[in-house]
Formats: structure tokens, C-alpha cells, sequence
């Protein structure tokens, strides 16, 4: 049987490796054998939240919480993180009160809290969207007030679950958020030296969240960019250590070598391939069959074009001298191909045979 330090370890490797349903069931199972673990259930509570199930997210770090109440010995930075995970919990749920009351608990714990002041900031702009409360009325004037309608409950907006994938070379680390007809206005992405955290209100009016803490290995903010696209964003974050190949994109990274392995300057992909591809090399190929394609059509037009201004006779001698030579001729004389039949002529090298059905 698995020990919890086991099944902690496993399940921070699937996290790593983006497996973030085999992360749950290894931290579920620790959580079975330990539930006074307060760091198995923080990851659990991540896990949660990179599956969209904010809830669940919201409910593990209150237990981590309470755990804390209960060891008063614990590190103010795990407490700080536990009130972090509430507070980005809460915001996913629009309960933008109980998020702002949990983040600013992270802050007076931590300040220096990864991500935290991207979150305040991005709590800050949904709580200045809702209404403010209207104003105390006197006593003395006690109006009468009708009796309000029932209010339904608030629709939870349903979860579109968007892929994203991540490359590199020597410099850069890309990701690759695919969301179609992203508005530039409605992309909130804010990148540390160890941290990205991406928010976008998307077309269909819900929201997304991409939150990468700790990435595997540290960046250049300054020299990182980002672009938005018509069918994707696209994030380029600066390698501070240049040639150093990220095994993983977030977490711990047993798994970093050496850009060696690659031409200089060529992206290399995450893959399960035990292969290593050329990718550059695979786009050449790709280019030349594509520019090879349209040469090909190119000569096509062109023949078309002969064919549609030519008299009967040449007309005559084009589709006799290709039909009867299976494609391997193409004559507009009809003084000769009209004395017999035209014989096949291979390209040099090759043989015609002759289909058996």
C-alpha cells in the first residue's frame, strides 16, 4: 500500500504534467489515509480549481484552514497560501466580498505572495462593476416599501473547457491559450519572475483562468510578451537561464536539461513520443510540398488555358495523346498523333505496367 509522501509525490507529478484528474486521485487517496495533511489539501484545492471546480476548490481550503486554526505551530506562509486559494476560490464563485476579505488576510500574512496582487487587482475591477447600495433611509420617514419579488437563483455560466499547450527554444517558453475571437480589452495577463496568471472574459461570457504557480523556472518579465490572435493568445515568457531545456511548465522540474539536443533556435514541443521531432525541420517539409502543390496547379492552369484557346485539331491531338499514353503525353499535333496510337512513355527510370483487376 501507497504511504501519504508516496501519493503526495505522485500526485505532484501528475500536476506537473498538466494530468490534473490523476493529481485528484492521488490526493484523494492521501487525503483517505491523512486527513490532517494542511498541504495535500492546498494542492487538492489547485487541482480543483485547474478543473474548473471552484467549489470544490473553495471547500478544501477551508478545511486547510481550519486545520491551521488547529496547529497554532504552522508556517504564516501556509496560512498565507491557504487564504489565497479561498480568496481565488471565492472570486471564481462571484463572491467578490468573501474574496477580497481572504485575500487581504494573505496579504497582512504574505505580501510577497506570488500572483496575490493580480488577484486583488482583478477582484478590485469586479467589485467596482457591482451596484452600490442605496443609502440609509431616516427613520422618521419610514416609507412603505412593496414587497420585493423573489429573486431567482444566480445562473452558475458554464464551464468551457479551453486546452492550452506550451513549446520552447533557447530563449523563449510559448503558450498557447486557444480561445477564438478573444477581444484585446478582455485579456488580463499579468507575468512574474516566477509566476503567469492569464484572465479573459470570454465570447460567450464567461471566464477563463490560466494560473501558473510557481512556473518550473524563473523569467525575464521586461523581455516577455504577449500577443492576441484570432484563434489563440500566444505567450512568449524570456528564459532568464538561456539553453536550458523546461522539462515541466509549473512546479518542481526533475526533469531540466540541456537545449542541446535541439539545432539552435529550434522549437522544441512537449510530446509523449519517445522520438524527439524536428519540428523546424517538419515546417521545411511541410512549406515545400505546399509550394510543390502549387506548381503543380500552376501547370494544370496553364494546360487548361492551352486547351480552352486551341482549334478542334489540337484539341483532338491533347485528348488522344493523353489518353492513349495513360497520362505520360501530352501532344497538340494532330499531323502526328493522328497516324496511330500514342504509346505510353514513362519518366526516365521508370516501367509502365499494366493494372490486373
Amino acid at each position: 500500500m501507497s504511504t501519504v509522501q508516496e501519493l503526495f509525490a505522485q500526485g505532484s507529478h501528475a500536476f506537473a504534467d498538466e494530468d490534473y484528474e490523476e493529481a485528484l486521485n492521488f490526493y484523494t487517496k492521501a487525503i483517505e489515509i491523512n486527513a490532517t495533511h494542511i498541504e495535500i489539501f492546498l494542492k487538492r484545492s489547485a487541482t480543483y480549481q485547474k478543473l474548473g471546480k471552484d467549489k470544490e476548490a473553495y471547500e478544501d481550503a477551508l478545511k486547510a484552514l481550519a486545520l491551521i486554526k488547529e496547529k497554532p505551530s504552522v508556517d504564516k506562509t501556509v496560512e498565507a497560501k491557504a487564504q489565497l486559494r479561498k480568496g481565488v476560490a471565492a472570486f471564481h464563485l462571484q463572491d467578490y466580498q468573501t474574496a477580497k476579505v481572504a485575500l487581504e488576510a494573505c496579504h497582512a500574512l504574505s505580501p510577497e505572495q506570488r500572483t496575490l496582487a493580480s488577484w486583488i487587482r482583478k477582484n478590485e475591477q469586479e467589485l467596482a462593476k457591482q451596484p452600490k447600495a442605496p443609502a440609509p433611509t431616516p427613520a422618521s420617514v419610514a416609507p412603505v416599501l412593496p414587497v420585493p419579488a423573489p429573486v431567482p437563483a444566480p445562473v452558475t455560466p458554464a464551464i468551457h473547457r479551453v486546452r492550452h499547450e506550451w513549446y520552447q527554444n533557447d530563449s523563449y517558453v510559448t503558450i498557447s491559450v486557444f480561445i477564438k475571437s478573444a477581444k484585446k480589452e478582455s485579456v488580463d495577463i499579468n507575468i512574474t519572475e516566477k509566476a503567469l496568471s492569464v484572465s479573459v472574459k470570454m465570447p460567450t461570457g464567461s471566464d477563463y483562468s490560466l494560473e501558473l504557480d510557481p512556473l518550473s523556472h524563473n523569467i525575464i518579465p521586461s523581455e516577455s510578451k504577449f500577443e492576441v490572435l484570432s484563434t489563440k493568445i500566444e505567450i512568449q515568457l524570456k528564459k532568464e537561464r538561456l539553453a536550458v531545456k523546461w522539462g515541466a511548465l509549473e512546479g518542481d522540474d526533475a526533469n531540466a536539461g540541456s537545449m542541446a539536443t535541439t539545432s539552435g533556435g529550434t522549437s522544441a514541443y512537449p510530446t509523449s513520443s519517445k522520438k524527439s521531432k524536428n519540428w523546424d525541420a517538419l515546417e521545411k517539409e511541410a512549406a515545400k510540398e505546399e509550394e510543390k502543390a502549387d506548381g503543380d496547379k500552376a501547370l494544370n492552369q496553364l494546360f487548361a488555358q492551352i486547351y480552352k484557346d486551341a482549334d478542334d485539331n489540337t484539341k483532338r491531338a491533347m485528348m488522344k495523346s493523353f489518353t492513349e499514353s495513360n497520362g505520360t503525353c501530352l501532344s497538340t499535333n494532330w499531323d502526328e498523333v493522328g497516324k496511330g496510337t500514342v504509346e505510353t512513355r514513362p519518366p526516365e527510370g521508370m516501367i509502365a505496367r499494366k493494372y490486373n483487376s
